[in-house]
């Protein structure tokens, strides 16, 4: 019990430190914009406890609190205010037009406030999860986070702009009508909130329930963003297997499981809502019944009965909306906590470490690997000596860990034990932006932007020259593809490069990808897209650019692994066999036989 309250203590600090994070740069207009509020409930009660001056007036009854005496005395004296009752008029007219000013001021205030804190909060969310480690941004659910940049960014926003106002709001006019209330009289003023108290307390307990729901509804649709996203991506492949009949009805499941838990937590909302106003019509029951009886006894004047009523609305009536307001705090509290689950996680450090020179000798001793949720290593004992300029192909089944080699030598994951040096410097201590810098890798799976064909390549290296475009995407094989469109190099490739083949992708990758002449040149089974005859031009290709140049190719073809220097053949994460292709094609193991079912084939 002792470790739990500063658990809850921490949390509750962070909530306001990350709502109160997300107003920095802006706090001088949105602190303005409670200064303004003031303001406005100030008006709407001296005009309120000018009805009871009107009231009074005319009825011939005497002041009977210190506000109401001193603003009959500022206006000049019940006499006075008999013979000139347009001064009402004019007083309530000025307390209305300053009152709308002040209202549009907020708005406009509002408004700016909103979208710049709009834009400061998702471009928060962009940086964060852009700077994410690689093995964090795997483990997540792109609807997950999907979900939390725009719905929970937007009702968070909502909530700081809007229901914060609304909460002082309530907050300021409860507390000022009941002390005004108080001077004129305490009996009615402690009538006005007698079963405040217990609506608060009902509202303590119910709106746990509201928000425990409102959780569980939004991590449901989070799973239904997850499952539209997911058959986006996979359109080809629904539509190859013929599977839209399945793919929708397995997304109904998702849909009637957010449709029934929406609706249990709208009906409990709703209820909740609804049954405030028992305590809401009760409490002006109340206080209208005990006025009028205290006006009957002659204990308090028919101005105090009218401005008591009036202020019973004031109390009351904000105080039911503050019930939504709460409601409203439990959905961006757990809109909070899935912000905080992201932005908690920290980001990549790719600015700490060495930046020696980098020429491209490789040297692996004892390296082994294993993921953090598996403690079977994917690497194990892993030695090799890479010369600079020499050209590695590492082939092996499916699983047996290639293109974890190529993650590890980015850095997109630590190695566990042993040793990896660039270099004479280990590979831990290397800077992972100089790091990547020197090392391009060509990845199995090629991703273009919705960009132009020129704009892809230029991700590389924006500063490429035209020259050193053409040189890449010709050592890729694709120029002449490329200025076969009708656009050239200005060709959309739309979403994902869907307007290109598999192949033309491919090549694209692999142009953007040696635009920089770097030290180290990693093809993660890059090849796999293209034909042997382009395959066989891109490696000649290569050849020619740059001796100097240490390449690892990652492959499953033996045409293209034969004329590498040395051939590295893997199973379940150990080098089996090592040596070039005549060597290997001579010893009994994995390398003959893909050899010999490859020829085959062919």
């Amino acid at each position: 019990m002792e470790k739990a309250i500063p658990r809850r203590q921490k949390k509750k600090k962070g909530y306001f430190k990350t709502m109160y994070a997300l107003t920095k740069g802006h706090r001088f207009m949105f602190y303005f914009g409670f200064f303004l509020q003031f303001f406005a409930v100030s008006f709407i009660l001296l005009s309120t406890l000018l009805n009871k001056v009107l009231v009074d007036t005319l009825t011939n009854s005497p002041p009977t609190g210190p506000i109401d005496r001193f603003l009959t005395n500022v206006l000049g004296g019940q006499e006075f205010l008999r013979a000139n009752l347009w001064v009402f008029a004019i007083i309530i007219l000025g307390f209305g037009v300053g009152r709308s000013l002040i209202n549009v001021a907020r708005n406009i205030m509002r408004g700016a406030l909103e979208s710049s804190i709009m834009r400061e909060m998702q471009l928060k969310l962009f940086y964060h999860l852009e700077r994410l480690p690689y093995p964090e941004i795997k483990k997540m659910k792109n609807g997950d986070i999907i979900q939390t940049a725009t719905r929970d960014e937007e009702i968070l926003r909502a909530f700081i702009i809007r229901q914060l106002n609304m909460m002082t709001y309530t907050i300021e006019m409860v507390i000022f009508s009941f002390l005004i209330l108080s001077t004129i009289s305490l009996k009615i003023a402690l009538s006005t909130i007698i079963i405040l108290p217990i609506m608060a307390i009902y509202s303590f307990f119910t709106i746990r329930k509201v928000r425990k729901l409102y959780r569980i509804t939004d991590d449901s649709e989070g799973l239904m963003t997850a499952k539209i996203e997911e058959n986006l991506n996979a359109v080809r492949v629904v539509k190859a297997f013929n599977n839209e009949t399945y793919e929708i009805d397995d997304f109904e499941k998702y849909l009637t499981d957010y449709e029934g838990k929406f609706l249990k937590w709208r009906k409990f909302a709703a209820f909740y809502y609804a049954s405030s106003d028992i305590f809401i019509f009760g409490q002006i029951a109340l206080s209208l019944i005990f006025g009028v009886y205290l006006g009957l006894t002659g204990e308090i004047s028919p101005g105090t009965l009218v401005v008591a009523v009036s202020y019973t609305g004031m109390i009351v009536w904000p105080v039911r909306q503050f019930a939504q307001i709460l409601s409203n705090l439990a959905r961006a509290v757990v809109s909070v906590d899935r912000i905080r689950l992201i932005l908690g996680i920290p980001i990549e450090d790719i600015d700490s470490g060495e930046t020696p020179e980098i020429h491209g000798h490789i040297v692996f001793k004892d390296a082994k690997f294993h993921y953090e949720d598996d403690d079977e290593a994917v690497i194990h004992d892993f030695n090799l000596d890479i010369s600079p300029g020499e050209t590695i192909a590492i082939m092996g089944k499916t699983g047996s860990g290639k293109s974890t080699l190529a993650h590890i030598l980015s850095r997109l994951y630590e190695y566990t034990e042993g040793s990896i040096t660039i270099d004479g410097v280990e590979l831990k201590n290397i800077q992972k932006k100089h790091l990547r810098s020197h090392i391009a890798t060509v990845l199995q799976e090629p991703f273009l932007f919705s960009r132009t064909i020129l704009n892809n390549l230029k991700i590389a290296n924006k500063k490429a020259t035209e020259n050193e475009i053409i040189r890449a995407t010709s050592i890729a094989d694709i120029h002449q593809t490329i200025v076969g469109f009708e656009k050239g190099y200005d060709t959309p490739v739309g979403e994902k490069g869907v307007t290109l083949s598999g192949g033309q992708k491919q090549r694209l990758a692999i142009a953007r990808t040696i635009i920089n002449e770097v030290p180290i040149l990693i093809f993660d089974d890059s090849l796999s897209a293209v034909d042997t005859e382009t395959d066989i031009n891109i490696r000649s290709a290569l050849k020619k650019r740059a001796q100097n140049t240490t390449t690892l190719i990652i492959t499953h073809r033996v045409s293209t692994a034969k004329d590498a220097n040395r051939i590295i053949v893997l199973e379940d994460g150990r080098i089996s066999q090592i040596g070039n292709h005549d060597e290997l094609i001579n010893q009994d193991g994995l390398y003959r036989r893909i050899y010999d079912i490859q020829t085959r084939i062919i």
